[in-house]
């Protein structure tokens, strides 16, 4: 099965609403890179997180970033639609936020690919807001057969 709508990305990672934090693929170069929008006008979480100075949680911003990869994994590998697969985050590392994001913003997702090795996936994710770099980790993922 080939990848061509840069929107039809739910085939390639098991999150669903209300915890899907990518809106839109913008675009990918297989085994490389992956740009996704994730935009926050609706989420509830805001009320919460905090009363009368809300901003989006830094863990969500490593989430989007994280779907973000498991898809780019989904759209790189040729045998993934094989078997139903589940994602597990097994390291963080460097995390660093910079700016907070308030709602209303658009975030911008890039995610380079590092390297692999059997199952384990390593990311370099980047998050932008208005150009200005908000957020940035390297992480790794491990990818399993969900039987």
């Amino acid at each position: 099965m080939c990848f061509h709508k840069k929107n039809n990305f739910l085939m390639f990672i098991p999150h669903r609403y209300p915890f899907l934090f990518v809106d839109k693929v913008i675009d990918f170069k297989k085994k490389n890179y992956l740009i996704s929008k994730v935009t926050l006008h609706s989420k509830k979480f805001f009320s919460g997180h905090f009363p009368k100075n809300p901003i989006f949680p830094g863990v969500y911003i490593l989430e989007s970033m994280m779907q973000s990869a498991g898809i780019l994994v989904g759209i790189s590998c040729v045998n993934f639609f094989s078997k139903k697969k589940i994602y597990y985050l097994v390291c963080i590392q460097n995390a660093k936020f910079k700016k907070n994001v308030f709602p209303n913003d658009i975030i911008y997702i890039k995610i380079l690919f590092l390297k692999s090795f059997n199952n384990f996936f390593k990311f370099q994710g980047y998050a932008y807001v208005k150009n200005f770099l908000v957020c940035e980790a390297t992480f790794t993922l491990y990818i399993k057969n969900n039987f």
